[in-house]
């Protein structure tokens, strides 16, 4: 049985108390405690405080850019991040965005520094997907490939997968995994291709431009204003692109996560960053995504109701040079 979440709060709060004062020598007694979606903040001391630490039991990738936004409220010498999850990747991405900020890795009781994660190289394609390939392209749709994973999108939105097993590549049509499953489920002696034309162009009818809102264009909406740039770069004012995988892999369609291309301008590379909506974790992405693509600029590419002051000051932690586009969003609300 799930605990009541204000007894949750409580336990956490105590919890970290106990880590600030055994573990960095804070005088808790004194201390600002405050909880925050993204863990428990605690500092000693008036606005002069140079300490603070953040415990979060959070599994999630946005912690960090959490952890970002209350350091650009309360600026600290330096700031203990402990989290029980993703600790390489938190430590990873706050050493190219904030060097103040140390992360320690918290295993039960004991609490250990936390070693930066190399980026892991996507798996492999396997080799007898050519046919597959052809089929999605034939349908009419988008070959996206993530992870080692072959998709078919529509406007961004995936609406099949290549599935290997120990009998090699099938091609399985659906929105998402339980779309696809429920396919197999009740349709399983149905063809796919003709299956997958069909879930094309139901998904057409509500991912173009002008469609009143609906759960198909409602999902993954980052990814649609990817894939207009794919189709026409000057829209973000870039001569060429190319799709980049997100880092790490989405494991959901629900799963917010940067969209990004490599592109360029004349001589100059760019890492084009497509967001929508206010997702704490999209400047710790691109950190990401800067240490593998090497790019001379960031574009980011959102709705203009999203650029909120916030996000102009956490871009400023990147290492390149930042702009952003305005875009004219193709759905409504």
């Amino acid at each position: 049985m799930s605990l009541d979440p204000t007894r949750r709060a409580g336990l956490e709060r105590a919890r970290a108390l106990a880590i600030a004062r055994d573990h960095f020598d804070l005088d808790v007694e004194e201390a600002t405690v405050d909880a925050a979606p993204f863990g428990v903040t605690i500092r000693v001391g008036g606005s002069d405080a140079t300490t603070a630490v953040i415990v979060s039991s959070v599994d999630d990738l946005s912690v960090l850019g959490g952890a970002l936004v209350w350091l650009d409220r309360n600026p600290m010498e330096t700031v203990h991040l402990i989290v029980e999850h993703h600790a390489g990747i938190h430590a990873r991405r706050a050493a190219v965005l904030a060097p103040e900020l140390v992360v320690h890795q918290l295993v039960g009781s004991d609490i250990h520094p936390a070693v930066a994660a190399p980026v892991e190289d996507p798996h492999p394609v396997p080799d007898d997907v050519v046919p597959l390939v052809a089929m999605i392209e034939r349908s009419g749709a988008q070959v996206v490939v993530e992870d080692g994973i072959v998709r078919a999108e529509i406007a961004g939105l995936e609406v099949g997968r290549v599935v290997t097993g120990p009998a090699g590549s099938t091609f399985e049509v659906g929105v998402g995994r339980f779309d696809r499953e429920a396919g197999v489920l009740l349709h399983g002696d149905r063809p796919v291709e003709p299956a997958l034309v069909d879930t094309i162009e139901m998904v057409q009818t509500h991912r173009r431009v002008g469609a009143v809102a609906h759960p198909i264009n409602r999902i993954g909406r980052e990814r649609w204003l990817r894939e207009m740039i794919r189709l026409d770069p000057a829209i973000a004012g870039v001569d060429e692109s190319v799709l980049v995988e997100p880092i790490p892999p989405r494991t959901s369609l629900l799963q917010p996560a940067a969209a990004a291309l490599r592109a360029a301008a004349g001589e100059r590379k760019i890492l084009v960053v497509c967001a929508v909506g206010v997702e704490l974790s999209l400047v710790p992405d691109t950190a990401d995504l800067l240490l593998v693509h090497r790019t001379d600029e960031v574009r980011f590419v959102l709705p203009a109701r999203d650029r909120l002051p916030f996000l102009d000051r956490l871009c400023a932690r990147l290492p390149v040079p930042v702009s952003f586009a305005d875009i004219s969003v193709p759905w409504v609300d």
